[in-house]
């Protein structure tokens, strides 16, 4: 009994060096991901100016999505070229940021939306507006698609409605809301995995483990275990 005794505490002490080695690892917190892309395009939009002014204008954003859906977008919009001749003088450029859902996969088609702040920089002509150009602080929403075209590349469709306030006209000697709105599209490039972030993965990361790393430590438990289960063992045998 006096070797049972003495083996099963040797098996003990053995073991310990192992759990302590699976233990830290399972309390170590996975850094949140941060999935990063960017993209470029075209905006066809239309200035809300009497139904007579719609311009085209690059557009490009950047985005970081960084828990679940939720992420941080910043993008520029503009209208400098194309329309009739009442158009030509005018030209806008919008620069936004704000927070961004990509929703998880809808097969190819993960669904967008968004809710920006920003500034604009407006250009008109003689319109009885009484000075041809401004700046404003502006909001906006929109939502849109991205469709899978293979790789890291996406591609982008989506519409934003703005608003920008107190824009004020001598004509009606009143401020009015200007709501220039309209579509843009283009490819996306994201970086590291090239399909949208999963829901599963961004909630194991903020609790602090991956479903990887779990199924790691799972893997390495059972040496742990098993010492103590044959040291157990040898006790009852006494």
């Amino acid at each position: 009994m006096r070797v049972k005794l003495a083996v099963a505490m040797a098996v003990l002490l053995i073991s310990i060096p192992s759990v302590a080695q699976v233990q830290p690892q399972a309390r170590t917190r996975i850094p949140l991901r941060v999935q990063l892309s960017a993209g470029a395009g075209m905006d066809y939009w239309s200035g809300d100016w009497g139904g007579q002014i719609d311009r085209w204008g690059p557009t490009a954003w950047l985005t970081a999505t960084m828990w679940h859906c939720l992420g941080f977008n910043v993008e520029g919009h503009s209208m400098i070229f194309g329309g009739n001749k009442v158009a030509s003088p005018y030209k806008l450029f919008i620069g936004e940021g704000g927070l961004m859902c990509t929703t998880g996969y809808w097969g190819r088609f993960p669904p967008i939306s968004k809710g920006e702040l920003g500034l604009a920089s407006l250009s008109q002509g003689d319109n009885f507006a009484g000075h041809r150009h401004s700046t404003y602080w502006t909001w906006s929403v929109g939502g849109g698609v991205e469709y899978h075209t293979g790789g890291h590349w996406w591609t982008r469709v989506e519409y934003t409605f703005d608003n920008i306030p107190h824009f004020h006209s001598t004509a009606s000697n009143l401020n009015h809301t200007l709501n220039p709105r309209g579509i843009a599209f283009g490819e996306t490039y994201r970086f590291g995995e090239s399909g949208p972030v999963s829901d599963r993965v961004l909630w194991s990361a903020t609790v602090g483990v991956t479903t990887e790393h779990r199924a790691s430590q799972k893997r390495k438990a059972p040496r742990g275990r098993g010492a103590f289960s044959l040291g157990r063992r040898l006790l009852r045998s006494r």
